[in-house]
């Protein structure tokens, strides 16, 4: 680093607890769950399929302009800050690089935007829409969740943002009455979602000194533009099946498959949550612990695994309870598309796992690209195939088949990685729990007929059904979490 830039302490960051992390961190999810499971109910019964429609398909277009703004930076952020966390200067400098190449990214990503409103004749319809989902976009960059992420500063960012979402919230229910207020509604998910990012901005200078020189930019850009590749490949196959779904066939069907995808997604954040506190934590472990690095590794694997197969399969059996519940009987088309797209709790959960934490932070990022050009290729081919016969149904199909082969691409390159023995003993115990639990929820269900007794009744009769089978298996997780809740105990 030049020696132009002054002297300054080293940061006195202690490496947090990962349970703590984990635990913040996920109750930054679970409110941001809690947020949509009151308001998307109440705005899918104002706004109703078309409009929800319209909402939805306007944030899948600047999602990709997004992209363009983010370049790959975050994750790449995420582990170089990890690394730099004990050097304030050192820091200061990578920061000040990194938000200078972001905020060039974010320029060149409007001017692409405000051309693509006036060079493409569908989005006539939608510009003011897309130009109040476009703030997110400034917001995100702003906010530099990569430096909290990296610096384990799960606190502040929960707090912040569990503030916004009371805000918005309170909004909503003063401002979206009807459905002429979908825009309205847009504005107020903008500022749930990336709104506290403008406090992010002024509370890292507690961290970093923004007067230094940034130096360099294009020592970054080899491996951003790596991961820019890949998170383009990503978003192929995370929000094309909703930009297809509108172009082929409607707000409608957009809607429906909104409806449809919104609960599995929620489930997914809550797993992807607890185990996107390893990035920066394998960061640091990969050059200098290799063998604590391998351990946290396959414990998170098994760990995706004993949650996201119960939850998916608990979901189908609750599909329809469900869509009712949470969107409202126009939305029953929804039920069949959400039974076919729970099978990704799984095979999501594990990829961002093992793609987006394992191997970025062990440095394959060429690897993890490959898995997700996989991905981007096989949904594109099938949604072009099933969404014109099947609509939101094809939409699912396709979007399952490809993060099926992210998820088995992403583990056969990481396959060095993985203790096989022990995931193996996991997945066996896990399905037949899984199995043990589906049987008795379905004979349940026969007996109760009212929605919210449903699945009351049955969402606890399976996790204790699910929890004790996995107690007779004597599995090692479960053993080894009622050894330190004793061990707690015998503390006290």
């Amino acid at each position: 680093m030049s020696s132009k830039v002054e002297e300054s302490p080293k940061n006195t960051l202690s490496p947090k607890s990962l349970k703590k992390n984990a635990a913040l961190n996920m109750t930054k999810t679970v409110m941001s769950l809690v947020f949509p499971l009151i308001t998307f109910p109440y705005a899918s019964r104002v706004l109703g399929p078309v409009y929800i429609g319209k909402v939805n398909f306007a944030q899948s277009i600047v999602s990709y302009f997004a992209l363009v703004a983010a370049l790959g930076i975050s994750t790449y952020a995420v582990r170089e800050s990890a690394k730099l966390r004990d050097d304030r200067k050192n820091l200061s400098v990578f920061v000040k690089e990194i938000f200078s190449l972001n905020m060039i990214s974010t320029v060149i990503a409007y001017i692409l935007f405000a051309l693509a409103m006036v060079v493409v004749p569908a989005f006539g319809n939608y510009r003011i829409l897309l130009c109040v989902c476009g703030a997110s976009i400034l917001f995100t960059t702003l906010g530099m969740d990569w430096l909290y992420t990296g610096l384990e500063e799960f606190k502040y960012i929960t707090i912040r943002s569990i503030a916004f979402q009371f805000i918005s919230l309170i909004l909503l229910f003063f401002f979206v009455r009807n459905q002429n207020d979908y825009l309205k509604y847009a504005g107020i998910s903008v500022v749930s979602s990336v709104g506290s990012n403008i406090c992010n901005f002024i509370h890292a200078r507690h961290f970093v000194d923004f007067r230094v020189k940034a130096l360099c930019l294009k020592k970054h850009l080899k491996p951003v533009f790596t991961l820019f590749a890949m998170s383009a490949a990503v978003s192929i196959y995370t929000v094309l099946d909703t930009t297809m779904l509108g172009f082929i066939k409607g707000d409608e069907s957009v809607g429906i498959y909104t409806a449809a995808t919104k609960i599995n997604r929620m489930v997914i954040m809550m797993i992807t949550a607890a185990t996107a506190v390893l990035l920066p934590r394998l960061s640091y472990y990969a050059d200098k612990d290799r063998n604590e690095f391998l351990r946290l590794a396959n414990k998170a694997v098994q760990f995706v695994v004993m949650f996201s197969v119960p939850c998916a399969v608990g979901l189908f059996v609750l599909s329809e309870p469900a869509v009712i519940l949470f969107s409202g009987d126009q939305f029953l088309p929804a039920v069949p598309v959400m039974k076919i797209m729970n099978a990704v709790i799984m095979f999501i959960s594990l990829g961002c796992l093992m793609g987006g934490n394992v191997l970025i932070s062990a440095g394959k990022e060429k690897s993890s690209l490959a898995s997700t050009v996989v991905g981007a290729v096989s949904n594109f081919s099938l949604n072009f195939i099933f969404i014109p016969q099947y609509g939101a149904s094809g939409a699912a199909i396709g979007t399952v088949c490809a993060e099926f082969l992210v998820m088995t691409t992403q583990f056969i390159l990481g396959r060095k990685i993985i203790d096989w023995k022990n995931l193996f003993r996991t997945v066996v115990q896990v399905f037949a729990a899984v199995f043990v639990m589906a049987l008795f929820l379905l004979f349940l269900m026969r007996f109760i007929n009212k929605i919210v007794p449903q699945i009351i009744f049955c969402t606890a009769l399976g996790f204790f059904l699910y929890a004790g089978t996995m107690i007779l298996f004597k599995n090692e997780f479960v053993m080894n979490f009622f050894k330190i809740i004793r061990r707690k105990k015998s503390d006290i």
